[in-house]
């Protein structure tokens, strides 16, 4: 007979004796004492009995599923049940930096266990452990009742050994296995399988003690185990431990991040007093036990490393980014399966990096404990993370990572990823091209104005200039220009293959163009799409690890990361221009602190709270996240200060003072000494043949030469992609138009400009308008005028002409109004 016929025999034959000792049971003594009438009895005895044949009919339709779906379990053994031994992480130099695993972990014995240990374990997480075969049948039931609406076993029904089976074969920690479904009952079948079989070769001590060797207890530094957590939160052994303590302990496991004291006290001890009362209603301790218990402050109890809490762990960030990044290329947790992990960490640089977080470097002063900082370096060339800096204070294992895990709208800092490469890349524009800088009203909501960081309109400006100087509408107008030509499905995919996954053409507006609306972005990934302007227009992704070995043997993982052109490099060429007229050009925005004896390039980037923070006392406008990317032909690094959110009762906006003080930039400076003391200095990025300088007629688009004879005041170069470089001269003269922007009944004088090919006379001729107000002066010889508006909100325009004599040409004057009473 095959082991599979023999198998569903054996459950067939388990099932007929459970339905058979189900009838043996059914006699006179099984109704009620005042049922007297025979018939009834009959009937019920008969209606008992077919409901119970029916069970097995439809039980032994289900049998050879259970079956087949058992016999793919796991190969059961005892041994994997053991703590493995360390996982050991190595920086670029091959030196170690972590040690994750059995070198953090001490494992303890059944008999070190106190019986207040095991029965706060027991009372909260499985109350019937001691009974049940490791498939605990009423427990179970209720979860499936539970979760029946989603196909979901995530809200319990677990036992000790099931949870053990769980975290042994089928998921870790972080990489959770599938939970819905099919597949998810297919995944609980198995589970439930394996329990059965640890219960029958390993003793209900053995199995207690393996999970509470082998489970997070929200220790930092990626210890594990119980013994480990009673030490670093009572500073004893798990033998010595009271009442109150072993229910720390047990309520911990939960959701260890949530539930440990040291990131929340009030939560941990809510849950400890709930350890309790449970073990007072399964009879482990008494009521006034319980409540003694509960008049002991949990503070007072802890002792230890909690002295340490305002002390980086060593490199921490960093390990954390590598333990993800492992987890996302291996499926499993190096917690938990021994390796050797090799990275790209610098660790001098790494070094620098937690100096400056823990207040230790003397050119970045803090101004308080609550402002926060995020900052990552990549290597330019092979797209390595070189450092992490997850934030001040950061102390934990397995924290809230903010180069990784944050996201923030990345402000300003996304016209140079995203809105002008494109405009270069798509439109033929070159750096030099002419925007307006007016009012506009955003997209499409009509009670809203956007606005520059100083509320001043400046008129016709170019584009090196707006990027200088970090206007807003020009950016928006481009971005506007950019998806009309290439189409929204074009840029989202743009933004896709930069790295921003989150993007889609649900969330996509033209506020990304500067980085507001629905886009937000990590460090990580800002950095990330820098390094691609910096690379020639080619994205790889940022990564951490070189090499995984596996200590069992299995084979070596080595992660490859290819390149991808996701700009061309004549277009990323010409946005690093853009970066790096920002530092050493005439403007005075922060980035002017980088300059060296080589070209760095940089962008910054500022988001405000708009109104949302008012309700929490923080001024309208004011600003929550300040960036500042800054790199050279070698690195990139990305550097975010800021609030983790708004709260009434402390500090959650940037002042005028501290954005005065340039964190950003006082930053940047101290990493790029740090990159480049005892090196030699970077080369500067290569111009690829394929950009060119042109020189054209300022404000026109489709650009023209001018002609030799022109007025030099009139003509602006810039670079250009080469395929957009062929001219027309223009041989007329041009009216050339600049908008204004005014308050509401403003009066306004100007002057208006036309080019005349050959440096002669001009003449200027009112065609038409305005109709909001007057022209008091408009002198046809020198084009000055005089405008005054009637102050009744409604913008303007005239259009006048230009004549050298033979040939004229018309152009319009806008006239937007600055109307106070709408939202800006």
């Amino acid at each position: 007979m095959s082991e599979n016929k023999k198998q569903k025999e054996n459950v067939f034959i388990s099932y007929v004796e459970f339905i058979k000792n189900g009838l043996s049971k059914i006699n006179k003594n099984s109704f009620p004492t005042n049922m007297k009438h025979r018939k009834l009895k009959i009937f019920l005895t008969w209606f008992i009995i077919f409901a119970m044949v029916s069970s097995l009919i439809i039980g032994t339709i289900g049998i050879n599923y259970i079956i087949n779906v058992a016999k793919d379990s796991p190969e059961l053994n005892p041994d994997d049940f053991t703590a493995a031994q360390s996982s050991k992480i190595y920086d670029a130099q091959g030196n170690v930096i972590a040690n994750i695993g059995l070198q953090i972990r001490e494992n303890i014995t059944y008999e070190d266990l106190p019986q207040n240990v095991i029965d706060a374990f027991v009372a909260i997480e499985d109350s019937r452990f001691f009974e049940h075969n490791g498939f605990d049948i009423p427990r179970f039931t209720k979860a499936i009742f539970e979760n029946i609406k989603t196909m979901s076993f995530s809200q319990g029904g677990s036992t000790f050994t099931m949870q053990l089976v769980k975290g042994t074969y089928f998921e870790t920690e972080e990489a959770t296995a599938v939970r819905s479904g099919l597949a998810g009952v297919n995944r609980k079948i198995q589970e439930i399988n394996v329990a059965l079989q640890a219960e029958k070769v390993i003793s209900k001590k053995e199995i207690l003690t393996f999970y509470l060797n082998k489970i997070n207890y929200g220790v930092p530094k990626n210890r594990r185990g119980i013994q480990t957590a009673a030490q670093f939160y009572f500073g004893k052994d798990i033998s010595e431990v009271g009442l109150l303590e072993a229910a720390v302990l047990a309520g911990v496991i939960n959701a260890p991040n949530l539930y440990s004291p040291i990131n929340n006290l009030d939560l941990s001890e809510k849950r400890a007093h709930t350890v309790l009362d449970l073990m007072v209603y399964h009879g482990y301790i008494t009521k006034t036990e319980a409540e003694l218990a509960k008049s002991v402050p949990l503070e007072n109890l802890l002792v230890g490393e909690l002295s340490t809490k305002t002390t980086n762990v060593t490199h921490q960030a960093y390990v954390d980014a590598v333990v993800d990044e492992v987890i996302a290329l291996t499926g499993q947790d190096p917690v938990l399966v021994p390796m050797r992990i090799y990275t790209a960490m610098d660790e001098s640089l790494q070094s620098k990096f937690e100096s400056i977080q823990n207040g230790e470097d003397p050119n970045v002063l803090w101004p308080n404990d609550i402002i926060q900082t995020a900052m990552v370096t990549l290597d330019n060339k092979t797209g390595q993370i070189l450092a992490i800096g997850g934030g001040r204070f950061y102390e934990g294992e397995r924290l809230f990572n903010r180069v990784t895990d944050m996201k923030r709208q990345p402000g300003s800092s996304a016209k140079l990823i995203l809105t002008y490469p494109l405009a270069f890349e798509e439109l033929g524009w070159s750096t030099v091209h002419t925007i307006e800088d007016k009012p506009i009203r955003y997209a499409g909501v009509e009670d809203v104005i956007i606005k520059n960081f100083d509320s001043v309109y400046r008129g016709n400006v170019t584009i090196d200039y707006a990027v200088g100087v970090s206007l807003n509408i020009p950016a928006i107008e481009t971005m506007g220009a950019v998806a009309s030509k290439m189409g929204n499905a074009n840029v989202v995919k743009y933004l896709n293959e930069l790295g921003f996954n989150t993007v889609n053409t649900n969330n996509f507006d033209l506020g990304f163009g500067i980085g507001g609306s629905n886009f937000t972005a990590s460090p990580l990934q800002i950095a990330g799409a820098y390094r691609a302007m910096l690379s020639k227009g080619e994205y790889i992704v940022p990564h951490t690890v070189l090499k995984i070995e596996f200590i069992d043997g299995s084979e070596d993982i080595i992660p490859e990361y290819t390149t991808k052109e996701v700009l061309s490099e004549e277009a990323a060429y010409m946005t690093a221009a853009m970066m790096a007229q920002n530092v050493s050009g005439p403007y005075r925005n922060f980035m002017q602190i980088l300059q060296r004896g080589f070209e760095v390039y940089a962008k910054t980037g500022t988001s405000d709270w708009g109104e949302t923070g008012v309700e929490y006392g923080i001024p309208a406008g004011s600003a929550k996240d300040k960036w500042m990317i800054a790199g050279t032909s070698e690195h990139t690094t990305a550097v975010w200060v800021g609030y983790d959110k708004a709260d009434a009762n402390q500090i959650s906006h940037i002042t005028q003072s501290v954005s005065n003080m340039n964190l950003p930039g006082k930053i940047n400076n101290s990493i790029l000494n740090a990159l480049y003391q005892g090196r030699s200095n970077p080369t500067n990025i290569v111009r690829p043949s394929g950009v060119v300088d042109v020189t054209v007629v300022r404000n026109v688009f489709p650009y023209v030469a001018p002609s030799p004879y022109a007025n030099p005041s009139l003509m602006v170069t810039g670079l250009i992609k080469q395929e957009f470089a062929t001219l027309s001269e223009a041989n007329y003269p041009i009216a050339i138009s600049q908008p204004l922007a005014i308050n509401n009944g403003e009066v306004v004088t100007g002057q208006l400009i036309g080019y005349e090919p050959y440096n002669g006379y001009l003449m200027y001729e009112l065609i038409s308008g305005p109709s909001q107000g007057n022209l008091d002066i408009f002198d046809p010889y020198t084009g000055y005028f005089q405008y005054t508006h009637f102050g009744n909100s409604e913008n303007d325009s005239f259009t006048f002409k230009v004549n050298n004599g033979t040939q004229s040409n018309t152009a319009t004057v806008s006239i937007a109004i600055k109307n106070p009473n709408l939202k800006e």
